[in-house]
């Protein structure tokens, strides 16, 4: 009978272990909350201590754990042959596969954002075209996903006396274009030539580490992020040193998901009529591998604004894509922008020849808007720099304004201003703004940003948008790692949280283990009798 009544009692315990385990919280649900990180090694620091993986087996393409490596082999059609390849360019190397490594902290701290890693990889003395993806599952469709990540680059070309060697190392020398960008995949789609990647504007993050980030709305229940550079010697002069460096990266969820519209009695394509007020910027297109530029088009695209944002003639997209009416464009159309050498298929008849609308902006100017049209006039943003005297990154009353900070400014149309700051008379603002306007805030000899000098920014008419830089002199920065009582607060938080979702699991294996020791204990003293 007491044999029975302990077999019972081992069997219930087995089933609450069982049910305790199906009701652990999904790890997917928990992620998704607004602001925690879906990205699996966001922060480049798992596997530290031992070697990181190599991808395909190659020993020279060592990528941190949860990341994937993409890179051209071969030198596409618009890889630029510098000058002492012009006579036998098919047998002079200029263009090569980069390098990917590991950087820690302890070797160059000024290669580490954050932590004590970073992904690094390079060429020396080659171009490249490359970066780094994640796929991410278990992701709600409709939702709005934002991904940011830190980057750095160092491009030098080599001092006369010595062909392999920079001479202002660790910083750059003469730089080449590295064409930094970020961007997402909605569909969780692997290929970076994809048209259905949103990218980010390119920035230029030579010597200082730039924050990126970019936008999307997620079409599937996984998404791709990626980080692309493309070492550019647009000038063909040589350059020993072509180095990107990654770290501190992050996907989070910013937006609901859209509900899904009521069925309608419109077409099954959306067709949109030619409108210059209505055009938003397109982000920066990635070429494909032969050379070719596509754009996707989008609600609010026109052949004109489209012509002015990659700085072609309307005639050549007109030709290239046969277009009979270039006042219409249809939502998801691919417009081939460009072909391999500038190579135009057929010749723009007269009749196609149509000269842009007068309201389209010009270069150096603010963008403008048709005066007919309903359009607002535009947001504000306003920016300043401050002596980030407890290096957080966030003014304080204090904390006093800093002179000497150049903010130089830039939307769609070209460079809306440059100010410089006087250290009284801040914050300064710039009215009727609309878009993604890029800032970068470089201060004068001495002094360092805390939180890196460049940003992107949404400006529109729902209210001002801000920007405090904070900045610290050169060498003090703490950038490489958190307060130590913020660090503390994050390692004590992240113990509790693991150890408090595991704790049904742990109780009911030990709850276990110790009657079926005590099971066994009874049933010996029962043979006893």
């Amino acid at each position: 009978m007491v044999r029975k009544r302990m077999l019972w009692v081992v069997v219930a315990l087995l089933c609450g272990l069982v049910i305790s385990l199906r009701g652990l919280p999904p790890q997917v649900a928990q992620a998704q909350e607004p602001g925690v990180n879906l990205l699996r090694n966001g922060d480049f620091e798992e596997g530290a201590g031992g070697a990181w993986p190599f991808q395909d087996g190659i020993p020279e393409v060592q990528i941190a754990p949860g990341w994937h490596a993409f890179y051209v082999d071969n030198p596409p059609a618009y890889a630029k042959i510098p000058f002492h390849c012009a006579d036998n360019p098919t047998a002079c190397s200029y263009w090569r596969r980069p390098e990917f490594r590991g950087v820690s902290a302890a070797e160059f701290s000024y290669r580490v954002y954050q932590g004590f890693l970073s992904q690094k990889y390079f060429t020396f003395a080659g171009q490249h075209e490359a970066g780094l993806y994640q796929q991410v599952g278990g992701i709600t469709p409709g939702v709005r996903l934002r991904f940011s990540a830190y980057m750095v680059t160092w491009s030098c070309a080599p001092s006369a006396e010595r062909w392999n060697y920079c001479p202002t190392a660790p910083l750059s020398n003469n730089p080449s274009p590295m064409h930094a960008k970020v961007g997402i995949d909605p569909t969780g789609g692997t290929n970076p030539w994809s048209p259905n990647v949103v990218w980010s504007p390119e920035l230029n993050a030579t010597d200082n580490w730039t924050y990126f980030s970019v936008e999307a709305v997620a079409a599937n229940v996984t998404v791709t992020v990626f980080t692309y550079t493309w070492a550019d010697w647009a000038d063909q002069l040589f350059r020993v040193n072509n180095d990107v460096y990654l770290d501190t990266a992050s996907l989070v969820v910013v937006g609901d998901p859209v509900p899904t519209p009521e069925p309608t009695t419109a077409p099954a394509q959306l067709v949109v009529q030619a409108t210059a007020a209505a055009y938003v910027p397109a982000p920066t297109a990635t070429p494909l591998p032969d050379g070719s530029i596509v754009h996707t088009v989008r609600a609010g695209d026109t052949l004109y604004a489209i012509a002015y944002d990659y700085d072609v003639p309307a005639d050549q997209i007109i030709a290239l894509n046969a277009i009979s009416d270039p006042g219409w464009l249809i939502v998801g159309q691919e417009l081939i922008i460009s072909r391999p050498g500038g190579v135009i298929a057929a010749a723009a008849t007269p009749e196609t020849a149509i000269t842009p609308p007068a309201t389209l902006p010009l270069p150096e100017s603010t963008p403008q808007v048709q005066a007919q049209t309903d359009v607002p006039a535009g947001g504000k943003l306003c920016v300043l720099a401050f002596q980030d005297v407890n290096q957080d990154g966030l003014k304080q009353s204090e904390e006093l304004l800093l002179p000497a900070v150049t903010f130089t400014i830039r939307g769609a149309a070209g460079e809306p201003a440059r100010h410089t700051t006087n250290g009284i008379q801040e914050p300064y603002c710039l009215d009727a703004l609309t878009g993604q306007y890029q800032v970068i805030a470089q201060a004068a000899g001495g002094y360092k940003a805390t939180l890196g000098n460049a940003y992107l920014l949404m400006v529109d008419q729902s209210g001002p948008t801000n920007l405090s830089v904070g900045f610290v002199p050169d060498g003090t920065a703490s950038s490489v790692s958190a307060p130590e009582e913020t660090q503390t607060s994050q390692e004590s938080s992240s113990v509790q949280s693991k150890t408090s979702s595991h704790l049904p699991l742990i109780l009911g294996i030990t709850t276990v283990v110790l009657l079926l020791a005590a099971g066994g204990v009874g049933f010996f003293v029962l043979r006893r009798r």
